[in-house]
C-alpha cells in the first residue's frame, strides 16, 4: 500500500486558524505520558489512549521537528512517517494514528508498545549454549532453544530487510535496540529516522541523491567499514546487510559481567579476567562469560553485557582498526575499491590478516552441532564481506542452509505463510515458549 501521499507535510504550516490536527492531550490519557528515550533529534514517549474503549492499550509516540533548523541532518520525522505510512510488512512496526503541533513545528506519530527488544535478549546469559557461572543453579545450558530463538530473529530481520530494499528502502540503523519483540516473539523493525529511500522526494529535509549521501549514519559497532572513509556515493542496502551480520555476530560473542552501576562511571571493568583469555592476548580464543577480577555473577549489583564483535567505542579509525584485526586490513585482493574511498589513504594501517572468527564467537553452537555450527558462521562470513557487492543479499540469505537444516526455524503463530522449512512448534512448543526464557517482564523498552 502506498499511503505517503495522502499526507502533504508542506500544508502543516497552514495559517488556517482552524486547528487541522488533533492534539494529543485530546486523544492519550495526560498522566499516562512518559518519557522513555530521547536523543538530539527526537524523543519517545510512553502512554495510554483516553478513549475507555482502548484505554488498557499502550502505544509508544515519536515525536521531532520538520523544520530543519531543529532537527539534526540526516533525522527526518517526516521522511520517517511517509516510508512507514507506505510499508505493509509484518515484522515493520505499523504506524497507528500522527498528528502536528504548528507552534513547534512537531511531528507525532504513535505504535503499538512492545516490551522487549534483542538488546534485552543477548543481554541474558541464559543467551548460550553454555551454562553462566555463578551460583544460580536454574540456569544450565540448553543450545536448542537459544539457536531457536537466535534463528527466529534473524530469519525475520531479514525478511524485513528483504521488503524493504525490494521497495527501495535502506534502514541504515539495523541494531539491537531497532528490533522489538512481542511476548510471541514476533520481530518489528522500528527506527526509520535516517532511512535512505531510493528516490528522493521534494518533502524530505536532507535530500540524498547519489553522490551526496551522508555516511555518518549506523551506530558504533553495526557501521559498515565503508562509512567510515567518507562515501557519498554507496551501496545503502550493503550497509544494512553488514549491520545484520554484526548483530547475528552478538549471539555468538561472549557475555562480560559488568558493574550495573558506578560512581566513576567505569561501568565495565577491564583488565585481568578470572575464568576467561586476558584482553592482552588477542591471539587466543575467547571464552564464552567473561568475569572482570574482582567481580562475582552472584553480586546483586553487577549485570550481564554482550559484547560486541567490533569496538565502537574509540571513534571512527578505532571501529575501522576493530574491524581490520578481524577480517584483515583490506588489500587490492580482498577489498578492490577500498583505496576509491575518499578517505581511504588519510589513514595509514598496519597489515594484518584475518583471524580465524571462530575464536572471536565462544557461543556458536558446538562443531557437534552440525549443520549449525558451520551454517551459522557460513551465513555471518557472508554477510560481513569487505566489498559491499559481495554482501549476500537479504532475500538469498533468507534461503541460506541455516533455515533449512538443523534446529527447525520456528515463526509466530500468527506470521504468515511462508515458502521454506519453518513450523509453529517444535517438540509441543511454539516459539513464545522459547522467547519466554530469555525474556524479562520488568524490561522497559521501544527507545
Amino acid at each position: 500500500m502506498d499511503d505517503s501521499d495522502a499526507i502533504d507535510f508542506g500544508e502543516f504550516d497552514s495559517d488556517s486558524e482552524t486547528p487541522r490536527w488533533p492534539s494529543l492531550q485530546d486523544i492519550f490519557d495526560a498522566d499516562s505520558f512518559e518519557t522513555i528515550a530521547e536523543n538530539a533529534a527526537s524523543y519517545i514517549s510512553r502512554a495510554r489512549f483516553r478513549d475507555a474503549e482502548h484505554s488498557s492499550s499502550l502505544v509508544a509516540i515519536k515525536s521531532g521537528s520538520i523544520d530543519p533548523r531543529f532537527s539534526k541532518q540526516p533525522h527526518d520525522i517526516g521522511k520517517e512517517l511517509r516510508i512507514l505510512l507506505s510499508t505493509d510488512h509484518t515484522n515493520i512496526i505499523e504506524v497507528l494514528g500522527h498528528s502536528y503541533e504548528s507552534p513547534t513545528s512537531t511531528l507525532h506519530y504513535w505504535m503499538p508498545f512492545l516490551p522487549f527488544d534483542v538488546y534485552g535478549i543477548l543481554s541474558n546469559p541464559r543467551m548460550s549454549p553454555h551454562a553462566p557461572p555463578g551460583g544460580t543453579s536454574d540456569i544450565s545450558a540448553d543450545p536448542s532453544s537459544f539457536l531457536v530463538v537466535a534463528k527466529s530473529i534473524i530469519y525475520q530481520t531479514l525478511s524485513a530487510l528483504a521488503y524493504i530494499h525490494k521497495h527501495g528502502i535502506a534502514h541504515r540503523d539495523l541494531k539491537p535496540r531497532n528490533l522489538l519483540l512481542t511476548a510471541d516473539g514476533h520481530l518489528k523493525l522500528i527506527d526509520f529516522g535516517i532511512a535512505w529511500t531510493e528516490n528522493t522526494d521534494e518533502r524530505d529535509l536532507w535530500p540524498e541523491p547519489r553522490g551526496r549521501m551522508c555516511f555518518d549514519v549506523a551506530t558504533g559497532p553495526y557501521r559498515a567499514p565503508e562509512l567510515l572513509f567518507g562515501a557519498a556515493d554507496y551501496n545503502a542496502y550493503a550497509t544494512d546487510l553488514w549491520s545484520t551480520g554484526a548483530v547475528f555476530a552478538e549471539f555468538f560473542t561472549p557475555l562480560r559481567l559488568c558493574k550495573a552501576y558506578d560512581d566513576d562511571g567505569d561501568w565495565c571493568q577491564d583488565g585481568e579476567e578470572s575464568g576467561s583469555e586476558s584482553d592482552s592476548d588477542e591471539s587466543a580464543p575467547k571464552q564464552p562469560f567473561i568475569v572482570p577480577k574482582g567481580l562475582s555473577p552472584d553480586s546483586p549489583d553487577v549485570e550481564w553485557v554482550r559484547e560486541s564483535l567490533y569496538d565502537g567505542t574509540r571513534g571512527q579509525i578505532g571501529l575501522a582498526w576493530s574491524i581490520f584485526k578481524v577480517h584483515g586490513t583490506p588489500t587490492s585482493e580482498s577489498w578492490p575499491g577500498f583505496k576509491d574511498l575518499p578517505d581511504a589513504q588519510k589513514v595509514t594501517f598496519t597489515q594484518v590478516p584475518a583471524v580465524d572468527l571462530q575464536k572471536l564467537l565462544p557461543n556458536l553452537p558446538p562443531a557437534e552441532a552440525e549443520p549449525d555450527h558451520h551454517a551459522s558462521l557460513d551465513l555471518i562470513r557472508k554477510l560481513l564481506a569487505y566489498p559491499p557487492e559481495n554482501r549476500l543479499r537479504a532475500v538469498e540469505a533468507l534461503k541460506h542452509q541455516l533455515f533449512r537444516m538443523g534446529v527447525p526455524l520456528l515463526l509466530p503463530t500468527d506470521y504468515p505463510p511462508t515458502e521454506g522449512r519453518e513450523g509453529k512448534e517444535w517438540n509441543g512448543r511454539t516459539l513464545a515458549d522459547f522467547v519466554s526464557q530469555y525474556v524479562s517482564a520488568s524490561e522497559n523498552v521501544q527507545a
